[in-house]
């Protein structure tokens, strides 16, 4: 078990720091007591060490990274105590270098089945692919909410037809497999 943070968007030094200070808080952790907060990581950096989180009592904020691939993928339940922007229990955000071809395409959460509170915000991650074929209501438990996602990935390929189910796609909870 390890703490979660609060910081938001908030940054405290480079990006460098930023790293050395995410890697000490969560290698080995498998329950984050709070929310897990990855901002500002660059793409050169090692983050294997996140795949031991299974479990988030707060929120999930992914944002201005430019990392290609989200290696959480032992996650399995974000529990929504508490809410990013009041409403959002998983926000992904701006996530590419619009000078460089560094972004994010994977969001790498497998075995994701459960978002106990809260909604899902992935929206302007220019490479983030197939995020669209993911039946997000079945995950979140709050049927009164609807998943915001667009404005990501443009060119991703996908081998099922948009809006084909779940089960079938790319990527679901549960499949081990990232999409190619």
């Amino acid at each position: 078990v390890c703490a979660g943070t609060l910081n938001g968007l908030s940054v405290t030094g480079d990006a460098q720091h930023q790293y050395r200070t995410l890697h000490k808080m969560y290698n080995n952790c498998e329950v984050v007591m709070g929310n897990l907060e990855i901002v500002l990581i660059d793409h050169a950096q090692d983050l294997s060490f996140l795949q031991t989180i299974r479990e988030v009592t707060g929120y999930i904020l992914i944002a201005m990274n430019v990392f290609a691939a989200l290696p959480l993928r032992n996650l399995r339940v974000i529990r929504g105590t508490q809410f990013y922007e009041e409403k959002f229990a998983l926000f992904v955000l701006l996530n590419y270098n619009p000078n460089t071809t560094h972004a994010l395409r994977h969001l790498g959460l497998n075995q994701l089945t459960e978002i106990l509170a809260g909604g899902v915000y992935i929206e302007k991650n220019a490479q983030l692919c197939h995020v669209d074929t993911v039946e997000w209501r079945d995950i979140m438990r709050d049927p009164g909410l609807e998943p915001v996602v667009g404005d990501n990935g443009k060119n991703c390929e996908c081998p099922l037809p948009r809006g084909a189910p779940v089960s079938g796609g790319p990527w679901r909870p549960g499949t081990d497999a990232l999409p190619p």
